[in-house]
Protein backbone atom coordinates (compact mmCIF):
# COMPACT_ATOMS: atom_id res chain seq x y z
CA UNK A 1 0.00 0.00 0.00
CA UNK A 2 2.73 2.22 0.47
CA UNK A 3 4.48 1.95 -2.11
CA UNK A 4 0.90 2.35 -4.47
CA UNK A 5 0.58 5.46 -2.66
CA UNK A 6 4.43 7.18 -3.39
CA UNK A 7 3.41 5.66 -6.92
CA UNK A 8 0.63 7.59 -6.84
CA UNK A 9 1.93 10.97 -5.83
CA UNK A 10 4.81 10.66 -8.17
CA UNK A 11 2.34 10.38 -10.87
CA UNK A 12 1.11 13.42 -10.07
CA UNK A 13 4.01 15.41 -9.66
CA UNK A 14 5.48 14.07 -12.85
CA UNK A 15 2.68 14.92 -14.87
CA UNK A 16 1.99 18.70 -13.60
CA UNK A 17 5.45 19.59 -14.16
CA UNK A 18 4.95 18.15 -17.57
CA UNK A 19 2.40 20.10 -18.40
CA UNK A 20 0.97 23.56 -17.93
CA UNK A 21 -2.17 23.49 -18.92
CA UNK A 22 -3.92 20.14 -17.29
CA UNK A 23 -6.18 19.46 -14.54
CA UNK A 24 -7.13 15.98 -12.89
CA UNK A 25 -7.73 14.04 -9.65
CA UNK A 26 -5.92 11.15 -7.49
CA UNK A 27 -7.85 8.76 -4.92
CA UNK A 28 -6.64 6.31 -3.03
CA UNK A 29 -8.26 4.45 -0.45
CA UNK A 30 -8.14 0.95 1.83
CA UNK A 31 -9.91 -0.37 4.85
CA UNK A 32 -7.69 -0.29 8.27
CA UNK A 33 -9.92 -2.95 9.39
CA UNK A 34 -12.92 -5.12 7.95
CA UNK A 35 -14.90 -8.10 8.78
CA UNK A 36 -18.24 -9.46 9.66
CA UNK A 37 -20.52 -11.54 12.54
CA UNK A 38 -19.68 -14.88 10.76
CA UNK A 39 -16.05 -13.94 9.77
CA UNK A 40 -13.57 -16.07 12.94
CA UNK A 41 -10.78 -13.57 11.55
CA UNK A 42 -10.68 -9.37 11.07
CA UNK A 43 -9.20 -8.46 7.59
CA UNK A 44 -6.32 -5.95 8.24
CA UNK A 45 -5.84 -3.59 5.46
CA UNK A 46 -7.02 -4.25 1.54
CA UNK A 47 -10.31 -3.79 0.90
CA UNK A 48 -12.17 0.10 0.96
CA UNK A 49 -15.31 1.61 0.47
CA UNK A 50 -16.09 -0.51 -2.74
CA UNK A 51 -14.78 -3.64 -2.14
CA UNK A 52 -11.41 -2.76 -3.97
CA UNK A 53 -7.98 -1.31 -3.12
CA UNK A 54 -5.94 0.93 -4.82
CA UNK A 55 -5.84 4.22 -6.57
CA UNK A 56 -7.47 5.86 -9.27
CA UNK A 57 -5.42 8.93 -11.34
CA UNK A 58 -7.39 11.09 -13.78
CA UNK A 59 -5.93 14.05 -16.37
CA UNK A 60 -8.01 16.42 -18.16
CA UNK A 61 -6.49 18.55 -20.86
CA UNK A 62 -6.80 20.46 -23.42
CA UNK A 63 -8.67 23.51 -24.29
CA UNK A 64 -11.25 24.56 -26.57
CA UNK A 65 -11.99 23.69 -29.14
CA UNK A 66 -10.85 20.20 -28.71
CA UNK A 67 -10.47 18.90 -24.95
CA UNK A 68 -10.32 15.10 -23.92
CA UNK A 69 -9.51 12.95 -20.84
CA UNK A 70 -7.15 10.13 -19.27
CA UNK A 71 -8.13 7.39 -16.09
CA UNK A 72 -5.78 4.89 -15.01
CA UNK A 73 -7.27 2.69 -12.21
CA UNK A 74 -3.66 1.88 -10.68
CA UNK A 75 -4.93 -0.95 -8.52
CA UNK A 76 -5.65 -3.27 -11.61
CA UNK A 77 -3.75 -1.33 -14.35
CA UNK A 78 -7.30 -0.77 -16.39
CA UNK A 79 -7.42 2.89 -18.47
CA UNK A 80 -9.49 4.53 -20.29
CA UNK A 81 -9.90 7.73 -21.89
CA UNK A 82 -11.68 10.27 -25.19
CA UNK A 83 -11.26 13.07 -27.06
CA UNK A 84 -14.10 15.50 -28.00
CA UNK A 85 -13.91 18.59 -30.38
CA UNK A 86 -16.10 21.19 -31.07
CA UNK A 87 -15.14 22.69 -33.92
CA UNK A 88 -18.39 25.24 -33.78
CA UNK A 89 -20.49 25.94 -31.43
CA UNK A 90 -23.64 24.11 -32.81
CA UNK A 91 -21.44 20.52 -33.01
CA UNK A 92 -19.28 18.44 -30.94
CA UNK A 93 -17.85 15.23 -32.02
CA UNK A 94 -16.91 12.88 -29.22
CA UNK A 95 -15.05 9.71 -29.52
CA UNK A 96 -13.40 7.24 -26.82
CA UNK A 97 -14.50 5.25 -23.89
CA UNK A 98 -16.15 7.33 -20.76
CA UNK A 99 -16.80 4.72 -17.79
CA UNK A 100 -17.48 7.55 -15.68
CA UNK A 101 -20.34 8.13 -18.32
CA UNK A 102 -21.11 11.71 -19.72
CA UNK A 103 -24.79 13.39 -19.78
CA UNK A 104 -25.80 11.80 -17.26
CA UNK A 105 -29.22 13.19 -15.79
CA UNK A 106 -29.01 12.14 -12.23
CA UNK A 107 -28.46 15.85 -10.75
CA UNK A 108 -29.00 14.71 -6.91
CA UNK A 109 -29.21 10.76 -6.85
CA UNK A 110 -26.40 10.15 -9.03
CA UNK A 111 -22.47 10.64 -8.68
CA UNK A 112 -23.09 13.60 -6.93
CA UNK A 113 -24.75 12.51 -3.87
CA UNK A 114 -21.84 11.10 -2.45
CA UNK A 115 -19.29 12.72 -5.03
CA UNK A 116 -15.85 12.03 -4.43
CA UNK A 117 -16.49 10.39 -1.41
CA UNK A 118 -17.86 6.93 -3.14
CA UNK A 119 -14.20 6.10 -4.57
CA UNK A 120 -13.03 6.09 -0.69
CA UNK A 121 -15.41 5.62 2.13
CA UNK A 122 -19.08 6.12 0.29
CA UNK A 123 -20.09 2.84 1.27
CA UNK A 124 -20.83 0.64 -2.14
CA UNK A 125 -22.11 3.43 -4.06
CA UNK A 126 -21.85 2.26 -7.44
CA UNK A 127 -23.18 -1.24 -6.05
CA UNK A 128 -23.72 -3.53 -3.28
CA UNK A 129 -26.70 -5.27 -3.03
CA UNK A 130 -30.46 -4.60 -2.19
CA UNK A 131 -30.16 -2.02 0.74
CA UNK A 132 -28.13 0.02 -2.18
CA UNK A 133 -30.28 -0.74 -5.21
CA UNK A 134 -30.23 1.48 -8.15
CA UNK A 135 -33.53 1.89 -8.10
CA UNK A 136 -32.70 5.12 -6.09
CA UNK A 137 -29.57 5.69 -7.63
CA UNK A 138 -29.52 5.94 -10.90
CA UNK A 139 -31.76 3.31 -12.85
CA UNK A 140 -34.58 6.08 -13.30
CA UNK A 141 -32.15 8.70 -14.66
CA UNK A 142 -30.35 8.52 -18.21
CA UNK A 143 -27.06 8.07 -17.29
CA UNK A 144 -25.28 8.91 -20.74
CA UNK A 145 -22.39 6.62 -22.60
CA UNK A 146 -21.06 4.71 -19.57
CA UNK A 147 -19.02 1.59 -18.47
CA UNK A 148 -20.87 -0.82 -20.40
CA UNK A 149 -21.04 0.31 -24.16
CA UNK A 150 -17.05 0.57 -24.07
CA UNK A 151 -15.92 3.17 -27.06
CA UNK A 152 -18.26 5.32 -28.51
CA UNK A 153 -18.82 7.70 -31.20
CA UNK A 154 -21.25 10.50 -30.36
CA UNK A 155 -22.34 13.85 -31.75
CA UNK A 156 -24.07 16.87 -29.89
CA UNK A 157 -26.09 19.30 -31.32
CA UNK A 158 -26.64 22.60 -29.96
CA UNK A 159 -29.54 24.17 -32.24
CA UNK A 160 -30.58 26.75 -29.84
CA UNK A 161 -29.99 28.17 -26.72
CA UNK A 162 -30.20 25.60 -23.71
CA UNK A 163 -31.15 22.77 -26.37
CA UNK A 164 -28.99 20.01 -26.78
CA UNK A 165 -29.07 17.05 -28.71
CA UNK A 166 -26.91 14.00 -28.52
CA UNK A 167 -26.75 10.33 -30.72
CA UNK A 168 -24.36 8.25 -30.12
CA UNK A 169 -23.20 4.46 -31.17
CA UNK A 170 -20.95 2.42 -29.44
CA UNK A 171 -18.54 0.30 -30.65
CA UNK A 172 -18.40 0.47 -33.93
CA UNK A 173 -17.63 -3.63 -35.35
CA UNK A 174 -16.00 -5.20 -38.26
CA UNK A 175 -19.18 -6.82 -40.14
CA UNK A 176 -22.50 -5.92 -40.84
CA UNK A 177 -24.18 -8.16 -38.51
CA UNK A 178 -22.49 -6.52 -35.95
CA UNK A 179 -22.20 -3.23 -37.11
CA UNK A 180 -26.26 -3.66 -37.24
CA UNK A 181 -26.49 -4.73 -33.74
CA UNK A 182 -24.46 -1.76 -32.60
CA UNK A 183 -26.38 0.87 -34.67
CA UNK A 184 -29.30 -1.58 -32.62
CA UNK A 185 -27.95 -0.11 -29.40
CA UNK A 186 -27.75 3.27 -30.52
CA UNK A 187 -28.49 6.23 -27.96
CA UNK A 188 -30.73 9.35 -28.38
CA UNK A 189 -31.29 12.06 -26.07
CA UNK A 190 -32.57 15.57 -25.44
CA UNK A 191 -32.19 18.28 -22.77
CA UNK A 192 -33.56 21.40 -22.47
CA UNK A 193 -32.67 23.72 -20.29
CA UNK A 194 -36.23 26.44 -18.76
CA UNK A 195 -34.22 29.71 -17.69
CA UNK A 196 -34.95 29.87 -13.81
CA UNK A 197 -37.03 27.03 -13.74
CA UNK A 198 -34.96 23.81 -14.42
CA UNK A 199 -33.87 21.28 -16.97
CA UNK A 200 -36.27 18.71 -18.96
CA UNK A 201 -34.19 15.23 -19.91
CA UNK A 202 -36.03 12.71 -22.60
CA UNK A 203 -33.72 9.56 -23.78
CA UNK A 204 -33.91 6.75 -25.48
CA UNK A 205 -31.50 3.86 -24.97
CA UNK A 206 -31.49 0.83 -27.82
CA UNK A 207 -30.90 -2.59 -26.46
CA UNK A 208 -30.73 -4.31 -29.73
CA UNK A 209 -34.13 -4.87 -30.86
CA UNK A 210 -33.80 -2.63 -33.96
CA UNK A 211 -31.29 -4.75 -35.44
CA UNK A 212 -31.37 -7.77 -38.12
CA UNK A 213 -34.36 -10.32 -37.83
CA UNK A 214 -32.34 -12.53 -35.69
CA UNK A 215 -32.26 -9.57 -33.23
CA UNK A 216 -36.05 -9.25 -33.08
CA UNK A 217 -36.68 -10.92 -30.06
CA UNK A 218 -34.46 -9.05 -28.26
CA UNK A 219 -35.64 -5.60 -26.25
CA UNK A 220 -36.15 -2.46 -28.39
CA UNK A 221 -34.54 -0.21 -25.30
CA UNK A 222 -35.62 1.81 -22.54
CA UNK A 223 -37.41 5.53 -22.08
CA UNK A 224 -36.08 7.99 -20.26
CA UNK A 225 -37.42 10.71 -18.61
CA UNK A 226 -36.64 13.27 -16.31
CA UNK A 227 -37.13 16.78 -14.20
CA UNK A 228 -34.23 18.84 -12.58
CA UNK A 229 -35.88 21.61 -10.49
CA UNK A 230 -34.14 24.63 -9.62
CA UNK A 231 -37.00 27.21 -9.33
CA UNK A 232 -37.30 26.85 -5.84
CA UNK A 233 -34.67 29.01 -3.37
CA UNK A 234 -32.29 26.88 -1.69
CA UNK A 235 -34.50 23.66 -2.88
CA UNK A 236 -32.98 21.21 -5.64
CA UNK A 237 -35.84 19.03 -6.79
CA UNK A 238 -34.83 15.69 -9.23
CA UNK A 239 -37.86 13.68 -10.51
CA UNK A 240 -36.22 10.33 -12.40
CA UNK A 241 -38.76 8.04 -14.74
CA UNK A 242 -37.32 4.96 -16.80
CA UNK A 243 -39.67 2.42 -18.73
CA UNK A 244 -38.11 -0.99 -20.56
CA UNK A 245 -40.15 -1.36 -23.74
CA UNK A 246 -42.02 -4.68 -23.63
CA UNK A 247 -41.10 -6.92 -25.75
CA UNK A 248 -41.60 -11.06 -26.71
CA UNK A 249 -37.80 -13.14 -26.40
CA UNK A 250 -37.29 -16.15 -28.37
CA UNK A 251 -38.89 -18.65 -25.63
CA UNK A 252 -42.21 -16.77 -26.86
CA UNK A 253 -42.58 -15.08 -23.36
CA UNK A 254 -43.47 -11.55 -22.49
CA UNK A 255 -40.76 -9.78 -21.23
CA UNK A 256 -39.22 -5.94 -19.74
CA UNK A 257 -41.93 -3.24 -19.00
CA UNK A 258 -39.88 -2.61 -15.75
CA UNK A 259 -40.28 0.82 -14.64
CA UNK A 260 -38.45 2.60 -12.53
CA UNK A 261 -39.40 6.07 -10.20
CA UNK A 262 -37.06 8.06 -8.67
CA UNK A 263 -36.85 11.36 -6.32
CA UNK A 264 -34.03 13.09 -5.10
CA UNK A 265 -34.02 16.17 -2.56
CA UNK A 266 -31.20 18.29 -2.28
CA UNK A 267 -31.09 21.38 0.61
CA UNK A 268 -28.08 22.87 0.65
CA UNK A 269 -28.45 25.19 3.75
CA UNK A 270 -30.97 23.43 6.17
CA UNK A 271 -29.29 26.16 9.40
CA UNK A 272 -26.05 27.50 9.31
CA UNK A 273 -22.78 24.58 8.59
CA UNK A 274 -25.63 21.98 7.76
CA UNK A 275 -27.01 20.14 4.62
CA UNK A 276 -28.80 17.33 3.75
CA UNK A 277 -29.75 15.48 0.59
CA UNK A 278 -32.23 12.85 0.19
CA UNK A 279 -32.83 9.96 -2.50
CA UNK A 280 -35.23 7.45 -3.03
CA UNK A 281 -36.80 5.33 -5.49
CA UNK A 282 -38.51 2.55 -6.78
CA UNK A 283 -38.54 -0.54 -9.37
CA UNK A 284 -41.92 -1.63 -10.42
CA UNK A 285 -43.76 -3.66 -12.61
CA UNK A 286 -42.25 -5.54 -15.63
CA UNK A 287 -41.72 -9.66 -16.53
CA UNK A 288 -38.58 -11.43 -16.84
CA UNK A 289 -37.32 -14.04 -19.81
CA UNK A 290 -39.62 -16.64 -18.24
CA UNK A 291 -42.28 -14.43 -18.41
CA UNK A 292 -42.68 -14.10 -14.69
CA UNK A 293 -43.69 -10.89 -12.89
CA UNK A 294 -40.53 -9.35 -11.21
CA UNK A 295 -40.28 -8.31 -7.50
CA UNK A 296 -40.69 -4.86 -6.35
CA UNK A 297 -37.65 -3.46 -4.90
CA UNK A 298 -37.86 0.03 -3.01
CA UNK A 299 -34.81 2.16 -1.44
CA UNK A 300 -34.35 5.35 0.44
CA UNK A 301 -31.01 7.06 1.57
CA UNK A 302 -30.18 9.62 3.25
CA UNK A 303 -26.56 12.13 3.72
CA UNK A 304 -27.16 15.01 6.33
CA UNK A 305 -23.86 16.77 6.58
CA UNK A 306 -22.02 19.69 9.06
CA UNK A 307 -19.05 21.59 8.84
CA UNK A 308 -17.74 21.16 12.09
CA UNK A 309 -14.96 23.67 11.79
CA UNK A 310 -12.89 24.96 8.83
CA UNK A 311 -11.86 22.50 6.77
CA UNK A 312 -13.59 19.79 8.51
CA UNK A 313 -17.12 17.97 7.55
CA UNK A 314 -19.10 15.16 9.05
CA UNK A 315 -21.26 12.89 6.47
CA UNK A 316 -23.98 10.85 8.05
CA UNK A 317 -24.48 8.57 4.98
CA UNK A 318 -27.48 5.69 5.61
CA UNK A 319 -30.19 3.87 3.81
CA UNK A 320 -32.38 0.76 3.47
CA UNK A 321 -33.91 -1.22 0.57
CA UNK A 322 -36.84 -3.87 0.51
CA UNK A 323 -37.66 -6.05 -2.29
CA UNK A 324 -41.22 -7.59 -2.50
CA UNK A 325 -42.05 -10.38 -4.13
CA UNK A 326 -45.97 -11.27 -4.91
CA UNK A 327 -45.67 -14.34 -2.65
CA UNK A 328 -42.84 -15.39 0.18
CA UNK A 329 -40.88 -13.45 2.67
CA UNK A 330 -39.92 -9.68 1.77
CA UNK A 331 -36.16 -9.16 1.89
CA UNK A 332 -34.36 -6.16 3.85
CA UNK A 333 -31.14 -4.48 3.99
CA UNK A 334 -29.67 -1.31 5.23
CA UNK A 335 -26.56 0.48 5.92
CA UNK A 336 -24.67 3.05 7.63
CA UNK A 337 -21.77 4.74 6.82
CA UNK A 338 -20.69 7.80 8.45
CA UNK A 339 -17.51 9.60 7.42
CA UNK A 340 -15.68 12.50 7.64
CA UNK A 341 -12.98 14.80 5.85
CA UNK A 342 -10.29 17.31 6.28
CA UNK A 343 -9.52 19.43 3.34
CA UNK A 344 -5.98 21.17 3.46
CA UNK A 345 -5.19 22.72 0.28
CA UNK A 346 -5.26 20.83 -2.86
CA UNK A 347 -5.91 17.20 -0.63
CA UNK A 348 -8.48 15.89 1.29
CA UNK A 349 -8.59 13.06 4.00
CA UNK A 350 -11.32 11.02 4.71
CA UNK A 351 -12.16 8.39 7.06
CA UNK A 352 -15.52 6.35 8.02
CA UNK A 353 -17.26 3.30 9.02
CA UNK A 354 -19.46 1.57 7.38
CA UNK A 355 -21.76 -1.66 8.46
CA UNK A 356 -24.04 -2.91 6.25
CA UNK A 357 -26.68 -5.91 6.72
CA UNK A 358 -27.43 -6.11 2.30
CA UNK A 359 -30.40 -9.37 3.58
CA UNK A 360 -32.77 -10.23 5.91
CA UNK A 361 -32.92 -13.64 4.54
CA UNK A 362 -31.03 -16.70 3.22
CA UNK A 363 -27.91 -17.87 4.86
CA UNK A 364 -26.09 -16.94 7.99
CA UNK A 365 -23.55 -15.73 5.64
CA UNK A 366 -25.98 -14.08 3.51
CA UNK A 367 -27.80 -12.78 6.42
CA UNK A 368 -24.42 -11.66 8.59
CA UNK A 369 -23.62 -7.74 9.26
CA UNK A 370 -20.50 -6.21 7.41
CA UNK A 371 -18.49 -3.89 8.80
CA UNK A 372 -14.97 -1.96 7.70
CA UNK A 373 -13.01 0.84 8.72
CA UNK A 374 -11.93 2.41 5.32
CA UNK A 375 -10.17 5.59 4.92
CA UNK A 376 -7.96 7.43 2.12
CA UNK A 377 -6.85 10.76 0.59
CA UNK A 378 -7.92 12.37 -2.67
CA UNK A 379 -5.72 15.31 -4.87
CA UNK A 380 -6.46 17.37 -7.01
CA UNK A 381 -4.24 19.41 -9.16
Amino acid sequence: MKKLIAISVMLVLLTGAAFAQISGDLFVNAALLAGNTEADDIMMGGKGSNDIYGAKWSLTFGEAPGTGRIVWRLHDASMWGWFAWRPIDMLRIKLGWDRDGEFGTAQINGWGFTAGAKDLVATNDYAGGLFMSSAGRGSPWYDGFGDGEGYSFIVSLYPMEGLQINVGIPQFANTAAEMSRKIANVQASIFYNIEDIGRLSLAFVGRGGLGKDQDKTMSVGDIKASFFLTALDSIRIDLGFSMGIPFTNASDKSEGGRMAIGLGFNMPTVVENVSFKLRGGAFVGGTNAAGAALNTVIMVGILPTYQIAPGFRFYFHAGMGMEMPETGDSNMGWFVNPYISYRAGGITFWAGLKVDAPNSIGTAQQKAINWSVPFGFSANY
